[in-house]
């Protein structure tokens, strides 16, 4: 049964088309959740490529726009970029914008404003670009939605507008496979403590945190294991070196650079204890699967991960860049297997309880509602709206 009004149209602009990380992989959660509500989501990126294919799956509906980087809005293609989306607006009949970086943000509030219609932001990372950016992006919305509250204390432009929500990231259901299967598509041995890395192998993420930690692990565990999972650059100078740089720290051996896995969230109970030495961090989805996977966890406490967890209740935090406590609090959940699991059963609860999909989907829908204005129920013969349109514009019976 439809409710009282009939659905919004909301478009969703994404700067990439591929699903390069979090922000996409929560793209394509929240529209692939608004079955049931009355929005209708119209995504938006650069062109073809992975994240369209999801949305393909899904059943989603998508179209091709590129938006310049903006190192190139002083040319012609971002002027044409903004015409094109405020004639997409018209010609859709879209009633708001939801944008997710920096950039498609400064496009999508300048096409809300010329065709007058409402624009949400989406901030995913704790770290501005420049507090200027941030001032400039904040006038060009009708609200802002923060993943944590230390996104939402990025910059003090958006410390002091009443404008910030602060929606945590939610997670659909995961079919995460059994430890044994999981470690059998990692072609890792059944009976190794392994520790393991998710997401892109590189200085930000803490890689040499988490190498130092294991080489503290294996001095009371010797056949613990470190299992990197995420894109790598094999021609690196750090992944050249990756095995004279484990021999060094006396892990000879005993680390593994899995790569890139469409499957890696599915992969999670492959492993003992999640590491996350992450430099900064607003609301990491991996600590979050690690919570539904029931695996246990232990972080640096940067950004938005104190606001996952509560150190020693449901997880282990420790200070960032220091790789020697990150490593000791490791050790103690290799010694005390039972300490971890109660970490992780805890984490399970938390998880359940906030951060869930429909939660978040229900408070993204409530901000909506703060700035879409009611509209009249849709007449039984006929189209929801008046003006131009197409299918899309119309009430489904």
């Amino acid at each position: 049964m439809r409710g009282a009004r009939p659905e919004w149209i909301v478009a969703y602009l994404s700067e990439r088309s591929d699903l390069f990380g979090g922000g996409q992989i929560g793209l394509c959660d929240l529209v692939g959740a608004l079955r049931g509500v009355p929005v209708r989501p119209l995504v938006v990126v650069p062109g073809p490529g992975t994240l369209a294919e999801v949305l393909d799956r899904c059943g989603v509906e998508w179209i091709s726009m590129p938006v310049p980087p903006l190192l190139a809005w002083a040319g012609s293609g971002a002027l044409l970029a903004i015409a094109r989306l405020r004639r997409m607006v018209y010609e859709r009949g879209v009633d708001l914008l939801h944008s997710d970086s920096p950039r498609t943000a400064l496009y999508a509030g300048l096409a809300a404003r010329l065709s007058r219609r409402r624009h949400v932001f989406h901030v995913r990372a704790s770290r501005a670009s420049s507090s200027v950016a941030d001032r400039l992006l904040l006038s060009l919305s009708d609200r802002v939605i923060a993943v944590s509250r230390a996104a939402a204390g990025r910059s003090h432009s958006l410390r002091a507008s009443n404008k910030i929500r602060v929606v945590p990231t939610g997670l659909p259901p995961i079919n995460f496979l059994p430890r044994h299967q999981a470690r059998q598509r990692l072609n890792l041995p059944q009976d190794a403590f392994v520790l393991g890395v998710i997401g892109r192998v590189e200085e930000d993420k803490g890689r040499d945190d988490a190498l130092a930690a294991l080489a503290t692990v294996r001095r009371s565990t010797s056949g613990a294991l470190l299992v990197f999972l995420g894109p790598v650059d094999l021609d690196d100078a750090w992944a050249r070196a990756l095995p004279l740089r484990a021999a060094a720290a006396g892990a000879a051996g005993a680390v593994r650079l899995a790569g890139s896995n469409a499957e890696a969230a599915r992969l999670l109970k492959a492993f003992d204890v999640l590491l996350h030495a992450s430099r900064h961090e607003a609301l990491p989805r991996v600590v979050l699967e690690a919570q539904f996977a029931e695996v246990p966890v232990v972080a640096a406490a940067v950004g938005g991960v104190p606001e996952i967890i509560d150190h020693g209740t449901n997880g282990l935090l420790v200070p960032p860049r220091r790789p020697v406590a990150l490593g000791d609090a490791a050790a103690l959940l290799a010694r005390d297997p039972e300490a971890g699991r109660r970490l992780a059963r805890a984490g399970l609860v938390r998880a359940r309880q906030r951060f869930s999909i429909d939660r978040m989907v229900a408070d993204i829908l409530a901000i909506y509602d703060e700035i879409l204005p009611a509209r009249p129920a849709p007449a039984m013969s006929g189209p929801s709206r008046a003006g131009a349109g197409s299918r899309a514009r119309e009430a489904t019976p």
